[in-house]
């Protein structure tokens, strides 16, 4: 049976639930995106400022609407850049 989870669940603060404690969507975001399979959690927000740039900051959901560039200058500006 094929794996359908992110490869980033075992580190990611959002799977792990570190972030979005009592709000009751952390468990929709698991099932949207981190354990849909490929597909979904490629086009997570979080997994794609990772995989970009090493790190993801905490603010940053899987259906983040600033594009991947907007996001890095963010984290930019907040001091939370971190790249390769």
């Amino acid at each position: 049976m094929e794996n359908n989870n992110c490869p980033k669940v075992e580190t990611c603060p959002l799977f792990n639930g570190l972030l979005l404690k009592r709000s009751g969507s952390e468990e929709s975001y698991k099932n949207l995106y981190c354990k849909a399979g490929k597909d979904k959690w490629m086009n997570c927000k979080r997994y794609m400022t990772a995989e970009q740039i090493g790190s993801c900051a905490d603010w940053i959901l899987p259906n983040c609407s600033l594009s991947l560039e907007e996001i890095i200058a963010k984290m930019k500006e907040k001091g939370e850049y971190k790249g390769k």
